[in-house]
């Protein structure tokens, strides 16, 4: 469980807050509103976390995770401390990608797609391990991105301490083109 219940808000804001900044430092993008967080409870399986792109969007999805995790010994055992769910609809992938100045790729090929996606979701979780860090928490490791097209079967390592997570939505141009789910258990703070 978080160390205290408002870590879990705070890091969803810091979260969103670099993903605004992202946006607009890499693409010139500027969201069409706030970006929206609701806090949830995961939905669970076999303590494994469950994702669904058909609950975010309803056309396929493309969904990227990466773990974090508090040592590389954890790492390397696979306990993690949380996880980053990077969801983007099958049609917005090139286009997202375009924006930001990423290589082009094949909209007709699903693997480069998916690795696309995958690329994207590193690159965002590594600045979010940084920002983390930057709070006050020990530097975390983080996991290699795996991808998915609408779902994982098997589902997804979390911290099956950590019950909730946090649902960050983002329009653009009044369209909602990108949902980033965050779970994250107690982080040890440095000081």
């Amino acid at each position: 469980m978080a160390e205290n219940t408002d870590d879990l808000h705070m890091l969803a804001v810091a979260l969103a807050k670099l993903i605004v900044k992202f946006f607009k430092q890499n693409a010139g993008v500027e969201f069409s509103k706030a970006p929206e967080l609701q806090r949830e409870y995961i939905r669970e399986f076999n303590q494994k976390m469950r994702i669904y792109g058909v609950d975010k969007f309803s056309m396929p999805t493309f969904v990227s995770t990466v773990n974090y995790f508090k040592t590389f010994e954890d790492l390397t055992n696979n306990k993690p401390l949380g996880v980053l769910v990077v969801y983007i609809p099958q049609d917005y992938v090139s286009r997202l990608l375009t924006l930001l100045h990423y290589p082009d790729v094949d909209e007709k090929d699903d693997n480069a797609l998916k690795d696309a996606c995958g690329t994207f979701a590193n690159v965002v979780a590594g600045q979010f391990k940084s920002t983390v860090s930057s709070m006050g928490f020990i530097e975390l490791e983080m996991s290699h991105f795996t991808n998915y097209l609408n779902t994982s079967l098997k589902g997804v390592d979390y911290c099956t301490e950590q019950r909730e997570k946090y649902e960050l939505s983002f329009e653009i141009q009044n369209q909602k083109r990108l949902v980033i789910e965050m779970s994250m258990g107690a982080i040890p703070r440095i000081y």
